[in-house]
């Protein structure tokens, strides 16, 4: 290919960091104060798109973005928006989905490119996060009162600990994989049936039901 016609992939992520600075300074600038979070989170998504799609073409993304580095920054951004949206904003549910998008992708780049720097295995981060995102569901639908931002919160954290687990860790065992599809699909089934019947509340239980079910579906294809 000519150098005219050359792809420069590693350009993106720089792509991505001036779209995104350009819409939070606006939104800090400009914005009422209630409206930052879901600036902040816009702000994210294009530059983690712009980023993902550099890392995807780029032929060595470590050299381009230090892993070490990028999760420094992950951690440190992820602190700074969950801390606004939970002291500030007053959203903690909405705060945490915010703190996870941004620092997420940063760590699970950081496993597939980078050297372990957690303590903990890939299987117990993987229990650890099955018992955060069902404290998470609990908190968020019993005392904060938002069963939709909860479940997805609760999504998210077993998502990312189980792709996680993949990247540093051996397959799951036939057998554990069929438990663990087996357990969310039950525990679906159980919740739906307990909001709608108990509660009283079929929107909350399907919301919950809903979220059991996308993290089966991903024990029952996404292993490998």
């Amino acid at each position: 290919m000519s150098r005219r016609g050359r792809r420069v992939p590693e350009a993106a992520p720089l792509v991505g960091v001036v779209l995104a600075f350009s819409v939070a300074l606006f939104g800090y600038l400009f914005a009422p104060t209630g409206t930052l979070l879901p600036i902040f989170l816009v702000a994210l998504l294009l530059l983690y798109g712009f980023t993902a799609y550099g890392i995807v073409r780029s032929p060595d993304p470590a050299a381009v973005l230090p892993p070490d580095a990028v999760l420094a920054v992950g951690v440190l951004t992820a602190g700074l928006l969950g801390g606004y949206g939970f002291v500030v904003a007053g959203q903690p549910m909405f705060a945490l989905f915010v703190a996870l998008v941004a620092g997420v992708p940063p760590a699970l780049y950081h496993a597939r490119y980078g050297e372990s720097v957690n303590p903990l295995g890939a299987d117990v981060t993987l229990l650890v996060a099955l018992v955060v995102g069902a404290a998470v569901l609990v908190v968020g639908v019993v005392l904060v009162g938002d069963p939709a931002m909860a479940a997805l919160d609760a999504v998210v954290v077993v998502l990312a600990a189980a792709d996680y687990r993949d990247t540093r860790g051996t397959p799951l065992p036939d057998l554990l994989e069929f438990s663990l599809v087996a357990a969310t699909l039950g525990g679906a089934a159980l919740s739906v049936l307990y909001f709608a019947l108990v509660a009283g509340d079929p929107v909350v239980g399907l919301l919950v039901g809903g979220s059991l079910l996308v993290v089966g579906a991903f024990f029952a294809i996404g292993d490998r």
